[in-house]
């Protein structure tokens, strides 16, 4: 993704730059269209971009935790105890990794940038797994 990333922002001359609205290619049809068109309107900037995946972040972040609950309500108690406990473990697995994305970036202005797409698609990621979930 780097280099992608590099090539992209290498070739801006005022034209848009979707790469993360395409990035990750299985998760592309969930990004809402205002996600693309500010990642659109951003031109390779990184602080629009933070902006953008912010924003969409919140987004998803608040549908899932409304679908957490809805699980959760539906549970018993030990099926709450081990939704409970999947989701804790979600949790920690997404910070290693995501708090990690960025590695290869250390110091550039990419690395939050990657460290913000790597949060927003575990969320849309755990979203879509809860809500597959009956």
């Amino acid at each position: 993704m780097r280099r992608t990333l590099l090539a992209c922002l290498a070739a801006l001359v005022g034209a848009a730059c979707p790469l993360f609205a395409r990035a990750q290619s299985d998760l592309s049809p969930y990004y809402s269209k205002t996600y693309n068109d500010c990642i659109n309107a951003a031109a390779g900037s990184t602080y629009p971009m933070h902006d953008c995946l912010s924003a969409e972040h919140d987004a998803w972040d608040k549908s899932l935790n409304a679908i957490y609950q809805t699980r959760m309500a539906s549970r018993s108690g030990a099926e709450k105890t081990q939704l409970r406990d999947q989701e804790r473990a979600w949790l920690k697995t997404t910070q290693h990794k995501c708090d990690h994305a960025s590695d290869d970036e250390q110091g550039g202005s990419l690395q939050g940038i990657e460290v913000d797409q790597c949060y927003l698609d575990e969320a849309i990621r755990r979203t879509l797994t809860l809500r597959a979930l009956s």
